[in-house]
C-alpha cells in the first residue's frame, strides 16, 4: 500500500495520482477526476481488477504466452493486473488501472463467462515489472495442455512486499477439465493489503473456485 502526501505524485503504469494544495487528481485511460479535499494524505491500495472502467466481471483470464503440459507438482509464475483503490479517511473515492483494460469471453457465446483479459509469459521465478506476481501450482490427474487459466478474483487476497504486489497462491487441478482454486496463502512472506482482514470463511473460500469446462 502506498501513502501519498501533499505535494507528491504517484505514477504507476497508465495511472497517475497527485495531491497538491488540497486537490486530489486521478487519471488513467478511463478516468480524469479532480477533487477538492483539503486532505494532507491519501492511501492507495491494490485491489482486485474488477472496477475499471466499471464492474463487469468477477473473473480474470490469463492467457499464457505459449501453451504447455504441466507436470504434477510443477510451479510457475505469471504476471497479472490489479486495480488501485484511492482512499480518503478510509473511504474509497476512486479506482484506477495501471494496465490496459481488456475483456474476453471464456467458453461458448451462450454459456461462457465474460472475463477481464490479460496475457503473460510463464517463468520459473517472479517476473519483474509492475504486474502482480502470481505463483501457480499444478496437481495433475491426467495430462492436458494448458494455455490459459480463469481466476475467480472476487474472493482474491492481495499481498505487498518491497514495492511488489502478489496474488495469493493459485492451485490448478488438471484432469478432463481444469479446476482453479484460491489457496488463501501468500506465495512469499508479505503483508496482506486486500482485504483489510484475512478471510476465515473456509466454506465460502472453497466455493470460490472455478471449473474450466470448455
Amino acid at each position: 500500500m502506498w501513502t501519498l502526501r501533499s505535494g507528491e505524485t504517484l505514477e504507476l503504469g497508465r495511472a497517475k495520482i497527485s495531491l497538491s494544495d488540497g486537490r486530489l487528481s486521478m487519471t488513467d485511460d478511463h478516468t480524469a477526476k479532480s477533487l477538492l479535499t483539503g486532505a494532507e494524505e491519501v492511501k492507495v491500495r491494490p485491489h482486485p481488477p474488477v472496477n475499471v472502467p466499471s464492474k463487469v466481471s468477477d473473473y480474470l483470464m490469463i492467457r499464457i504466452g505459449e501453451g504447455f503440459v504441466p507436470l504434477d507438482g510443477q510451479e510457475i509464475w505469471l504476471s497479472a493486473p490489479y486495480d488501485l483503490a484511492v482512499s480518503l479517511d478510509n473511504r474509497i473515492v476512486g479506482f484506477l488501472s495501471p494496465f490496459r483494460v481488456k475483456y474476453s469471453l471464456y467458453g461458448p457465446t451462450t454459456e461462457g463467462v465474460v472475463c477481464r483479459y490479460h496475457e503473460s509469459p510463464l517463468s520459473r521465478d517472479p517476473q519483474p515489472g509492475i504486474g502482480a506476481r502470481v505463483r501457480v501450482t499444478f496437481r495433475v490427474k491426467a495430462p492436458k495442455e494448458v494455455d490459459r487459466i480463469v481466476i475467480p478474483v472476487n474472493e482474491l487476497d492481495i499481498f505487498f512486499r518491497d514495492g511488489a504486489v502478489y496474488y495469493e497462491v493459485i492451485e490448478v487441478t488438471v484432469g478432463d477439465d481444469l479446476y482453479v482454486e484460491l489457496k488463501n496463502e501468500p506465495p512469499v512472506e508479505a503483508d496482506l493489503v486486500y482485504p483489510p482482514v484475512k478471510s476465515v470463511d473456509l466454506i465460502q473460500r472453497i466455493a470460490s473456485g472455478y471449473r474450466m469446462v470448455w
